[in-house]
C-alpha cells in the first residue's frame, strides 16, 4: 500500500477506535487490534529476523514490523503517536531489538526521567515471574533517544511535540537461539515470549494509571482484543476431541449393583469385577488429531499457555482410557488429579474421628425421595436460573444405564434407581444444578469452549465449590463430611499398594461404616484400575474455607469451570474484554445464605462446617 494512504488509513481508524492492518510490503505490517495508547515497534536487520522479538511485538495489540530498506519509520510512527497522544492525553513506544554483545540479558534504554517509574515496574515484574530463568537486567539511562547501538533513533523523545511520549528501548540477549547453527531452541522461546508478555503488559496498565487520561477500569473496556482465526480454529477442534467422549461414563462400571450383590456372595473377600461401556473412539487417533493443532503458531500467549494445557491433559486422560482396567490406568490418574499428601490425609483422618459419635447416634427414620421427585426438584431449580437467562437450555434426565446422579455437558442425568433422604435433596440440587449446571452455562457464555469443558484441573476446585454449596444451605451433614473424608483415606490406601476388600474392611472395621456405604467408596476409588479423583471433594473444600478467609470474591469463580491458579489468566482475559461476566449466580450466593459466609470470615472451619 501507498504510505501516505496507509498512514491516513491508520490515523483515522484511531480516531474512529477502529482496527487495522495495513500491509506496507511482503515483511512490513501495522497491525492495530485495539485502539490503546501504545506502539511496540521491531526493525528486521539486514541479517535477518529475530522470531521471538518478532512474535513477541505481533502478539501485542498494536504493532509495527518491518526493514528499514522498504519502510520509512519515522514517517509512519510520528503522524500515529501524534494522534495517540491527541485522544489519551499520552503514548507509550517501545522498540525492541537483539544484542549479542551486551553485559546482561534483558536492558531497558531510556532518556526520559518520566520512563523510569516504567522501566522499574517491567524489571520487577521480570524479575518476580515464576517462570523466569534467572535473567540479569539492566536499565540503561541515555542522553539521547534510547536505540539500537546499530542503526539511528526511531524517534526524538526530547522533541517538543512528543512531551506527551514515553519512549522505551528493550534490547535482549538471544540465549533461546543456537550460538552455532542459529536455530532457535524452541522450549526457551515459548518461556521468553511468555514472561516478556506478562511483564510488558502490567507494565503498560502502570503507563496507564499514571500518565493517561484513561482510568484502569476504562482501559478494560475498550474494544475486544481482535483474535486469530487459528485460535477459534484450535478453540472449536480442542472442543471437538473433547467431546467425543465422557471420560466419567467411560471409566464408571456398568454393574456396580449386581458386583455388589456379588461382593456379599463372596463374603467381602474378592475384589469385584466391573465392566465398563465400549470404548466409542480410538484415544491414539484423538492423540494424534491433538498434536496435529498448530498451537505452536498463536502469537498470543496466555492463549497459547491455557490451549497447550488443555491437549495435555487430554493426552493424560487418552492414556488412561487406554490402561482402563490395569494398572497404568493409576499411574495417569496421579497425573491429572494428584496424590493425597499428608496435610490432606491427616484432615480427612481428623474428619472421621470428629464426626464419628454424630453417625453412631440412633436415627429415627429417614424420609426418601425417588428420581422422579428429584427430578421435580431439579426442574424447579432450572427455573430459577431461568429467570436470571431466559434462553437457558438444558433439563433433567432420567436413564438406566448410570449410578445415582451426575451432570454431563450442562445435563442433569438421575438413575432411575435413585433414592436420595429428603433432607440431602437441597444440598444436593445446589451441588448439582447450582454449582455444576451454572458453571457450565457460564463456561458456555464465553468465546472459548474451554470454559465450559473445564479448563485442566478443574476438578478440584469445581468439586470443592460443590461441597460448599451444600454448607452454604446449611445441609452440610456430618456423616457427608465423614464420606468426603473416607474417600481422601480410600484413595491413599489404595495408591500405598491395598486392594479392594483391604481398603473396604478399613471403612468398616476401623471407620464403621456400613458395608453398602464402604463398598460404594470403594468403587468409585478402584473404578477403571484407580481413580484418585475422589480425593479432590475434601482438598477443594479446604481451599475455598482458605480462599474466603483471604477475603476473596467467590463469584469469579463461577465464570467458567476453571481452576485456582487461572484466576489471574481469567483477571487479565477479562481485563482485555476476551471473557464476559457470569451470566448465572447460584441460590446460595444470594439471601437468606450469604450470612454462612460470615461464618466462615470470622472463624468457622472443616470441624465445625456441620449445619447437623
Amino acid at each position: 500500500m501507498d504510505q501516505s494512504k496507509a498512514i491516513t488509513k491508520a490515523v483515522t481508524s484511531i480516531i474512529q477506535k477502529e482496527p487495522v492492518h495495513i500491509q506496507f510490503s511482503k515483511d512490513s505490517k501495522l497491525v492495530l487490534k485495539r485502539i490503546i495508547p501504545l506502539l511496540l515497534v521491531y526493525r528486521i536487520p539486514v541479517e535477518g529476523k529475530d522470531q521471538m522479538i518478532s512474535t513477541l511485538v505481533k502478539s501485542e495489540s498494536c504493532s509495527l514490523v518491518g526493514k528499514s530498506s522498504d519502510l520509512d519509520f519515522n514517517a509512519v510512527i510520528t503522524p500515529i503517536i501524534r494522534q495517540l497522544i491527541d485522544e489519551f492525553g499520552a503514548c507509550q513506544l517501545i522498540e525492541i531489538w537483539q544484542d549479542k554483545e551486551m553485559d546482561t540479558d534483558v536492558a531497558i534504554h531510556i532518556s526520559q526521567k518520566s520512563a523510569l517509574p516504567i522501566a522499574q515496574k517491567f524489571i520487577k515484574d521480570l524479575e518476580s515471574d515464576e517462570q523466569n530463568m534467572f535473567l540479569s537486567t539492566a536499565i540503561k539511562k541515555e542522553t539521547k533517544s534510547p536505540k539500537n547501538r546499530d542503526i539511528t533513533p526511531i524517534i526524538n523523545p526530547l522533541a517538543e511535540e512528543f512531551k506527551q511520549l514515553l519512549y522505551m528501548g528493550i534490547a535482549l540477549k538471544p540465549h533461546y537461539n543456537d550460538v552455532s547453527t542459529g536455530k532457535v531452541y524452541p522450549l526457551i522461546l515459548r518461556n521468553y515470549r511468555e514472561i516478556f508478555t506478562k511483564s510488558l503488559r502490567k507494565s503498560f496498565l502502570e503507563f496507564i494509571r499514571l500518565y493517561t487520561s484513561l482510568k484502569v477500569s476504562q482501559f478494560r473496556m475498550l474494544k475486544t482484543t481482535e483474535l486469530q482465526p487459528l485460535i477459534m480454529e484450535i478453540d472449536q477442534n480442542l472442543a471437538s476431541e473433547s467431546q467425543k467422549f465422557d471420560f466419567l461414563l467411560l471409566v464408571s462400571p456398568l454393574n456396580t449393583r449386581e458386583a455388589w450383590l456379588q461382593f456379599k456372595k463372596d463374603k467381602f473377600l474378592k475384589s469385584p469385577k466391573f465392566r465398563y461401556r465400549p470404548m466409542p473412539i480410538d484415544p491414539e487417533l484423538v492423540k494424534r488429531n491433538l498434536y496435529n493443532l498448530r498451537i505452536e503458531d498463536i502469537d498470543d500467549p496466555t492463549i497459547a499457555y491455557l490451549f497447550r494445557d488443555k491437549r495435555k491433559e487430554l493426552d493424560a486422560m487418552m492414556t488412561m482410557l487406554i490402561d482402563r482396567g490395569n494398572e497404568g490406568f493409576m499411574h495417569g490418574s496421579l497425573q491429572v488429579f494428584g496424590n493425597v499428601n499428608d496435610n490432606l490425609l491427616e484432615t480427612a483422618k481428623a474428619i472421621l474421628l470428629v464426626y464419628e459419635q454424630h453417625s453412631k447416634k440412633p436415627a429415627p427414620p429417614k424420609k426418601m425421595i425417588n428420581a422422579t421427585e428429584f427430578a421435580k426438584l431439579a426442574k424447579e431449580e432450572l427455573h430459577y436460573l431461568r429467570q436470571q437467562f431466559p434462553s437457558l437450555e438444558t433439563g433433567v434426565r432420567i436413564r438406566e444405564d448410570i449410578t445415582g446422579i451426575m451432570v454431563n455437558r450442562g445435563v442433569l442425568n438421575i438413575s432411575k434407581y435413585y433414592e436420595v433422604e429428603a433432607s440431602r435433596a437441597i444440598a444436593l440440587i445446589q451441588h448439582e444444578v447450582g454449582t455444576h449446571i451454572v458453571t457450565y452455562f457460564n463456561g458456555k457464555s464465553q468465546p472459548f469452549k474451554l470454559f465450559s469443558l473445564g479448563v485442566p484441573g478443574y476438578e478440584q476446585l469445581q468439586e470443592g465449590l460443590a461441597v460448599f454449596s451444600e454448607y452454604m444451605v446449611n445441609e452440610l451433614s456430618g456423616d457427608r463430611l465423614r464420606i468426603i473424608a473416607a474417600r481422601v483415606v480410600a484413595v491413599h490406601h489404595m495408591l500405598a499398594g491395598h486392594n479392594f476388600s483391604d481398603t473396604f474392611f478399613l471403612l468398616v472395621d476401623h471407620y464403621h461404616f456400613t458395608e453398602e456405604i464402604a463398598f460404594h467408596i470403594c468403587t468409585r476409588v478402584y473404578r477403571g484400575g484407580g481413580l484418585t479423583k475422589d480425593a479432590l471433594y475434601l482438598k477443594g473444600l479446604m481451599s475455598i474455607i482458605t480462599y474466603i478467609r483471604e477475603g476473596r470474591e467467590l463469584s469469579p469463580l463461577l465464570i467458567g469451570k476453571i481452576r485456582e491458579d487461572y484466576i489471574p489468566i481469567v483477571e487479565e482475559l477479562t481485563q482485555r474484554g476476551l471473557l464476559n461476566n457470569p451470566i448465572l449466580k447460584p441460590r446460595y450466593l444470594a439471601e437468606p445464605y450469604l450470612q454462612n459466609l460470615e461464618k466462615i470470615k470470622s472463624g468457622d472451619n472443616i470441624f465445625n462446617l456441620s449445619n447437623h
